[in-house]
């Protein structure tokens, strides 16, 4: 509850005397709930203002009394949702009965509707806690008796009072008025209960307290043994320990963690060992807002009740907002509702130095520099470059910066470093490494290749020290930032088709394919994890002749288990694993926090799901189309708010939070979209996205209405080498 007492400008005693042990403390808060106090003490008002204020009573029970039809309204306005309103008026002249329901009743400040009603008597207790709470205490008292409604009874005073001033058998006594019996009732072991939420430290008194009359004893006993141990008294402490905290948690694990606090040396070290602040910290107010939730709410308001109920309606504006991005705070006058102009949805450049499919796009630490790999064998490094925006704010132009042009064979695979200075691609069966900043390659350390599959991961350590490549012959390789084999792996009969780290750089988590070898003659469907190939390049399959003559029944892979895997990079063992997903993989991604994933599936699914502290699948998210392709999607925005896919009709899918269904479906790719990357710095609001018709849009939020967009040319233009400015949507990065 919040605080109903005057001050007197003292606060509590530090520590357990005898006087605040045999009775009130003249030391701690003594204002009673009521005004009638004879005795005048700073905030208080004097008895003739307090005996003018006169007493209103409204008829009826709710702070609304005109909602009190709220059923019949509600049920009303449903019904509008089938019909059309007759709003006409009958002959006398007043508003037809049928109408009267489904109309608002044009209550000021209510948006034109009621609301659900609210009982008077709690909306004016929550008023004086709020009040009291913010220091407004004659404004509490006029509130008091002009409604007659009190924040708490004087039970409920007295016992905060005990509580907060650290007089604990008042408090012990005073718990049969607040509706919890004094006796403690030995109940069964096996009836323990835990009482996790009534913690005031690291120890959990979780088992074996009992009833609530025990829980309640256990945690007013804890505290006042810690409060002897903050002031050297021990021989008290392990009276406490001894009769009252032994009587009441019968798990002796408990006990032993808290006689071990005995062994402290200073009070500096029972704060760290216990986890706790002490007698004049906050350690006596969580221990009433612990108590409080065995006793009534009609009794004694929760702590801080009106401030979470304000909380609470701002988180759920802000987590039902489509678009919210910033934690930034929302007035309470208003509903929170953040435009849709604030999203990134307009192209603002359109790339097209590739020649042919673009399918892979990632932005560098930094993030001013798009690296873009594809089909032509070709890495383009674009660069974002700051310009001074009129008005204030920057702007970006999007140059091209360095190409990367020696790989023999189609590019899928790229990883920044952490520092930005190094890019390493994936071509086919090859590594290579390349300095970002001059585009020239660093010299290969073997001329033959470690792995002997097609390359289907790159990933770096957190702290740049090494970089991880999968492939897929079930190998992974560790590498140093020059290229040279450290150490690798055999993870078979497990396909790495992509795989991230987490933040701890610790940890690998895959999206795998379990192989399974069975002869049979079918022909197999090509694995998602790699790239069509043309019908021209499919070589026929060659028979194998055994001893006898006859052909040998070759051996294939039968159909695949795909699953989720967390490997500890220490020792690469498996330590989580998700079942069959009963859907092909084909991409993941982390989070910025490192506590979950997204796995893009076929067909037509993204699949949410967290790995801190266990695996678990959360949520999907569906209406893209994926279902012959591999598309990379990502998170996107502040506290990666957003998930971004591209998909097979061409369109970028959006979807926030966990809404199943996009907020989102943005048009400009003429064919299949392969991979949307979110700029690592949020306060720039851009991605990008790549597609099969060889260009990367460069997605920003919409110009407002004042910048000017005349100095573009009507038809699409050409900057630098082949970057086209998208005129339609008229801005410039």
């Amino acid at each position: 509850m919040g605080h109903p007492l005057h001050t007197n400008g003292n606060s509590p005693t530090n520590g357990i005397s005898h006087e605040s042990e045999s009775g009130p403390s003249s030391s701690s808060n003594n204002h009673a709930s009521s005004s009638s106090s004879s005795s005048i003490v700073p905030g208080s008002l004097p008895p003739h203002v307090t005996s003018s204020i006169r007493p209103i009573r409204p008829s009826g029970h709710l702070m609304y009394e005109d909602d009190r039809d709220w059923t019949e309204q509600h049920e009303g306005l449903v019904d509008d949702a089938k019909e059309s309103i007759d709003d006409g008026m009958d002959e006398d002249g007043l508003i037809d009965d049928r109408a009267s329901k489904r109309r608002s009743t044009g209550r000021p400040g209510v948006g034109g509707g009621k609301r659900m009603p609210v009982e008077r008597e709690e909306a004016v207790r929550l008023m004086l806690q709020g009040l009291r709470d913010i220091g407004y205490h004659q404004a509490a008292d006029v509130l008091e008796i002009e409604s007659g409604y009190q924040l708490s009874s004087p039970s409920a005073s007295d016992f905060q009072s005990a509580i907060l001033g650290g007089r604990w058998s008042e408090a012990l006594a005073l718990l049969p008025e607040l509706g919890i019996p004094i006796t403690i009732q030995q109940e069964p072991e096996s009836s323990g209960s835990s009482i996790a939420s009534g913690k005031t430290k690291a120890i959990v008194a979780g088992k074996g307290t009992g009833s609530i009359s025990g829980q309640a004893n256990f945690l007013i006993a804890q505290q006042k043994y810690l409060e002897y141990l903050e002031v050297g008294q021990q021989k008290k402490a392990l009276g406490v320990l001894r009769g009252e905290l032994a009587r009441v948690a019968k798990d002796q694990e408990v006990l032993h963690s808290l006689s071990g606090f005995m062994m402290c040396l200073d009070k500096d070290d029972l704060y760290e060992r216990a986890t706790w602040d002490g007698a004049q910290g906050a350690s006596r107010r969580q221990l009433l807002e612990h108590l409080q939730a065995f006793i009534s709410p009609q009794i004694m308001v929760p702590s801080r009740r009106l401030a979470t109920l304000f909380d609470q309606a701002r988180r759920n504006q802000q987590l039902s907002c489509l678009y919210h991005e910033e934690p930034e705070s929302s007035s309470l006058y208003v509903d929170h509702k953040c435009e849709s102009g604030q999203f990134p949805s307009v192209t603002t450049h359109v790339l097209a130095d590739h020649s042919d499919e673009v399918w892979r796009i990632e932005w560098s630490p930094d993030g001013m520099f798009l690296a873009s790999a594809g089909k032509d064998k070709t890495v383009v490094i674009w660069q974002l470059q700051p310009t001074p925006k009129e008005g204030g704010g920057t702007q970006y132009s999007v140059v091209p910066f360095v190409p990367l042009k020696r790989h023999a064979d189609a590019v899928d695979a790229m990883a920044w470093s952490p520092d930005g200075k190094t890019l390493v691609t994936g071509a086919d069966k090859n590594v290579f490494v390349w300095n970002a900043k001059t585009g020239e390659e660093k010299p290969k350390p073997s001329a033959s290749s470690q792995h002997g599959d097609m390359i289907s991961a790159i990933q770096w350590l957190p702290d740049g020290s090494e970089f991880i490549v999968a492939s897929m012959d079930c190998k992974v390789v560790f590498y140093t930032p020059e290229g040279h084999m450290l150490r690798q792996w055999s993870a078979f009969p497990l396909q790495l088709n992509d795989f991230v780290i987490t933040p701890d750089g610790k940890r690998i988590v895959a999206i795998t394919t379990h192989l399974k070898r069975v002869s049979h003659n079918d022909k197999l469907k090509q694995a998602m994890s790699a790239r069509p190939a043309d019908e021209s390049e499919t070589t026929p399959a060659v028979p194998v002749i055994g001893p006898n003559g006859g052909p040998i029944q070759p051996f294939q892979y039968a159909t695949m288990e795909h699953s989720i895997a967390v490997i500890r990079i220490a020792d690469h063992e498996i330590i989580d694993w998700s079942q069959d997903l009963r859907c092909e993989t084909t991409s993941i991604k982390i989070s910025s926090d490192g506590r979950k994933v997204i796995v893009s599936c076929t067909p037509d699914e993204i699949q949410v799901w967290s790995i801190d502290p266990g695996l678990k699948y959360v949520r999907k998210h569906s209406g893209h189309v994926q279902g012959h392709f591999l598309i990379r999607s990502c998170f996107g925005a502040p506290k990666d708010r957003f998930v971004l896919s591209g998909s097979e009709d061409g369109h970028v899918y959006v979807w926030q939070g966990s809404s199943p269904n996009p907020i989102e479906v943005l048009s400009g790719h003429k064919d299949v979209v392969n991979s949307v990357a979110w700029n690592p710095i949020s306060s720039r609001r851009i991605f990008a996205s790549c597609s099969d018709d060889h260009t990367i849009r460069i997605w920003q939020p919409p110009l407002t209405l004042g910048e000017s967009t005349s100095s573009h040319n009507e038809n699409d233009g050409i900057e630098g080498d082949g970057m086209k400015i998208a005129q339609d949507e008229g801005m410039i990065l």
